[in-house]
């Protein structure tokens, strides 16, 4: 056996930026977004971590609203998005710009947290009859 990897915690939340809308943004997230995409890994679309380090804010809400509309437009990082996923399109979400946000905000609070693995239990029987004492 290896030695362990350290466990990555949540990372802190930027000044200013209220837990509350993290929770939100989870919730959002999990609604609109966890079918085609994780925060760490790639599914039908691109891992959504450091996104704000590759777009600004300015570019993420109207993206997330009508991405059809960005790729139309001749965007060049839409356009190169698009192709590089099969020109698969992205739904076009009704949501506020708080409400962007507010999953921007739990994305970048889970970057680098690693999903939870699931636990083995070993599995012990005991007939009907049996009884067991803390001795």
């Amino acid at each position: 056996m290896g030695p362990l990897e350290p466990v990555r915690q949540a990372q802190p939340l930027p000044p200013g930026v209220d837990p509350a809308a993290v929770a939100v943004g989870d919730a959002l997230f999990k609604g609109n977004c966890a079918q085609c995409h994780a925060v760490n890994d790639v599914v039908v679309g691109p891992a959504l971590g450091g996104i704000t380090k590759r777009r600004p804010m300015a570019w993420l809400i109207p993206w997330v609203k009508n991405s059809s509309k960005l790729v139309a437009s001749g965007d060049e990082y839409a356009v190169k998005l698009f192709n590089q996923y099969q020109q698969q399109q992205m739904p076009s979400f009704q949501l506020t710009n708080a409400e962007i946000q507010a999953i921007i905000y739990y994305i970048n609070s889970q970057e680098g947290v690693p999903k939870a693995a699931p636990v083995a239990v070993d599995a012990v029987a005991y007939a009907p009859s049996e009884t067991v004492s803390g001795q």
